[in-house]
């Protein structure tokens, strides 16, 4: 069975164009009609103004409605010719009878050739009418391709950088194994396995669950390091559910591990902190002094850049120093 949807954003921009265009179109109509405006009340001018508007609604409507449908240029044409036909009748009575019936006279009593020169003024409404509609459709076109091409470009830079991380991560966790610094076994087999899918998958992200239980993998398998966990329990399922880029949690640990002091005796802390509009996750280590100089920072710049087109969504990543001898990630989401 065939369904139908409506697309909320289409309609959406519609409605801010429309908006736009009536304003425009009330500004051209003061333009050239400025002798009302100045010399009779407000009310006035909104009276004569009023089948300008609905006509130029109504062309609007229609018009976007044949796009949506995607029927043929030429439907446009014989809509645009039954609105002529349709208008005519009701513009006349409209100013000759209805609104002197009311005490309201612009153009009165009716007078021969008075329709052909009603005609006139009815056709080249049309005209800027279609003229609008035309530009407008052709700007929506232009902006919409640029905001297309802009999105392919971020997707593919998303997915670019993704790879660079995954590649840069698994060589660090490679080097740890070879260094000694995680215990080799069946789990951390299964851990670089992980890795190596996500690579292959080019899943640029995953939600931050997902991420959280391979880093705790992670902390496990670092055993000659201490690592704290704090305030897990702070975590809602809203931001559990949250997306972030695959493997960028677990590479500030890897920073963590790769640029602090060796041994146990000062912890690396990870703890969840919940602020009045937010829930941070904070990554601190000590820098240790062998390593000042020492690191490229190539890590933290892919991550960085890969956390940027989720500024969108409410999601910030920050670093500092502390106490001059304290390295600290935060990452806040908004609520």
């Amino acid at each position: 069975m065939k369904t139908y949807s409506f697309n909320l954003d289409f309609f959406n921009q519609l409605y801010y164009r429309f908006i736009y265009g009536v304003t425009l179109f009330i500004l051209l109509l003061g333009s050239v009609f400025k002798h009302l405006w100045l010399n009779h009340s407000l009310i006035i001018f909104i009276l004569f103004i009023i089948p300008y508007v609905s006509y130029f609604t109504v062309s609007f409507v229609t018009f976007h409605i044949i796009r949506l449908h995607k029927y043929r240029l030429w439907f446009i044409l014989v809509a645009g010719v039954a609105l002529l036909i349709w208008v005519y009748p009701i513009v006349k009575w409209y100013y000759y009878s209805f609104l002197t019936a009311h005490g309201v006279v612009f153009y009165f009593p009716w007078k021969d050739g008075d329709a052909q020169k009603l005609f006139i003024i009815i056709v080249r409404g049309l005209a800027f009418v279609l003229l609008f509609l035309a530009l407008d459709t052709v700007l929506w076109q232009k902006r919409q391709k640029i905001i297309k091409i802009n999105e392919l470009e971020l997707a593919v830079k998303d997915i670019s950088d993704n790879a660079l991380l995954s590649g840069h991560f698994l060589f660090k966790l490679y080097q740890f194994a070879a260094e000694k610094k995680i215990v080799f076994d069946l789990k951390v087999l299964d851990f670089f396995q992980y890795i190596i899918n996500k690579i292959a998958s080019r899943n640029s992200r995953v939600a931050l669950a997902e991420e959280w239980a391979y880093l705790k993998q992670l902390v496990v398998m670092c055993v000659h390091r201490s690592i704290e966990i704090k305030g897990e329990e702070l975590v809602t399922d809203y931001i559990w559910n949250r997306s972030v880029p695959t493997l960028s949690l677990m590479t500030w640990i890897e920073n963590a591990v790769s640029y602090s002091p060796i041994g146990k005796t000062i912890p690396i802390v990870i703890e969840w902190i919940r602020q009045k509009d937010a829930i941070v996750f904070t990554v601190r280590n000590r820098i240790a002094c062998s390593t000042e100089g020492k690191g490229t920072g190539k890590g933290l710049e892919l991550v960085n850049r890969l956390f940027e087109p989720l500024q969108e969504d409410h999601v910030n990543v920050t670093y500092r120093i502390e106490e001059e001898m304290y390295f600290v990630v935060e990452l806040k989401f908004m609520d």
